[in-house]
């Protein structure tokens, strides 16, 4: 076992940069504390750990990376920031995540676990959220997968559901009846308010072609404002 203080800092630094086998690209790894076990085959960093490779950004309390299988796993106030292929930015934050650097793809859970959507030509400043206990991305968010009390909001309105998967091409939510429960939409636009639920719901969150498509035993009722005076 091998403690590393700040003087071994950054040699440790480009020592996993040139030797970390099976990594496509650089990664960059870097803590206050870090252990080096198993002849460098797992890495624990502590305090402010934080991890880049291929553009994207992981922080987290506490992180081990186990080199032999290119999985790094962290834990509290974990925080993947990322660029999609569109450009747009995509935050994914939980209490617990399992990221595997060479195939780009995660799992992050815990009470605390929520995704953000910074559309760039949107004309709300509002990011996109979705909160679910589990989340999985895959193929470097071209793929987000929801599980278990799914909420996503935003400026025009609520989708609550037991799941939804995220498409990072097409810009589309579906949500579709698991177990017993429906999707249920609250949304607002112009001066109505409209809830509905349905056995599918297709969100499509791109900033110029904004909607959602219910598809079947579609129920809801619209509440409009009343401003005459």
């Amino acid at each position: 076992m091998i403690k590393l203080n700040i003087a071994l800092f950054i040699v440790f630094i480009f020592t996993v940069i040139s030797f970390a086998g099976g990594i496509s690209g650089k990664t960059l790894i870097t803590g206050k504390e870090m252990e080096v076990r198993k002849a460098g085959e797992i890495t624990i960093l502590k305090g402010n750990s934080k991890v880049v490779t291929d553009g994207n950004v992981m922080t987290a309390s506490k992180m081990i990376y186990d080199k032999k299988n290119s999985i790094l796993s962290a834990f509290d106030n974990v925080i993947l920031l990322s660029k999609m292929q569109s450009g747009e930015r995509f935050e994914v934050c939980g209490n617990f995540a399992n990221y595997y650097i060479n195939d780009k793809k995660g799992k992050f859970w815990g009470d605390n676990t929520v995704a953000k959507y910074f559309a760039q030509n949107s004309s709300s400043t509002l990011p996109i959220i979705l909160h679910a206990q589990k989340i999985y991305i895959d193929r470097n968010l071209e793929t987000l997968s929801a599980y278990d009390n799914v909420i996503i909001e935003t400026s025009s309105g609520t989708v609550y559901s037991d799941n939804a998967v995220f498409n990072g091409k097409t810009l589309n939510a579906i949500f579709q009846q698991k177990y017993k429960k429906r999707p249920i939409a609250h949304i607002s636009y112009d001066d109505r308010k409209g809830f509905y639920e349905a056995d599918e719901m297709i969100f499509n969150i791109a900033s110029d072609n904004k909607k959602i498509i219910m598809n079947g035993g579609v129920a809801g009722k619209i509440e409009m404002e009343n401003k005459t005076k």
